[in-house]
């Protein structure tokens, strides 16, 4: 369990559509890892949204708001929410947040599908994203998942070599 900070941006951007970008730093770490999710962070339990990692960004970037003139981000980015997180788990496979913002609240789960972004030239990892329980205790999911998640995992992988 690791206490971390998040921000969720709204990102109008030109050319990569208007998307949110979901930011928390990563345990024992001043890095920021970063999610681009299409329709926004969902806010209601069981909702399934895709997260398409993008670059991990140092704290200026991750916090940075206002107009991006140049590049495949060029655009408009204001904060839509921020706040405390803990972070439960943090694999490659599976991460258990549990954001503590105005609207991002409970725990959610990234749960990585083994899937690159084929539109992208640099192969984002595709997580699946959704909202759990309101607590960890509460969050059957998280008790129940580690070992079929990793298993899940490795299937999707190896089917995709």
């Amino acid at each position: 369990m690791t206490n971390s900070r998040f921000i969720v941006v709204k990102h109008d951007a030109k050319k990569a559509r208007l998307h949110y970008d979901l930011r928390f730093v990563m345990p024992n770490s001043k890095t920021w890892i970063s999610f681009a999710v299409r329709k926004g962070v969902p806010e209601k339990t069981g909702e399934k949204v895709l997260a398409v990692r993008t670059h991990d960004h140092s704290e200026e970037e991750a916090l940075f708001l206002g107009k991006l003139e140049s590049g495949y981000g060029a655009g408009t980015l204001t904060k839509y929410d921020d706040g405390q997180c803990i972070i439960y788990k943090f694999k490659s496979s599976h991460m258990v947040v549990d954001f503590k913002g105005r609207k991002i609240k409970g725990i959610y789960h990234l749960i990585n599908t083994g899937l690159f972004d084929k539109k992208s030239k640099y192969k984002h990892q595709q997580f699946i994203l959704f909202k759990g329980g309101i607590s960890v205790k509460e969050d059957i999911f998280v008790r129940q998942t580690d070992i079929v998640t990793e298993q899940i995992y490795h299937m999707i992988k190896k089917y995709n070599e």
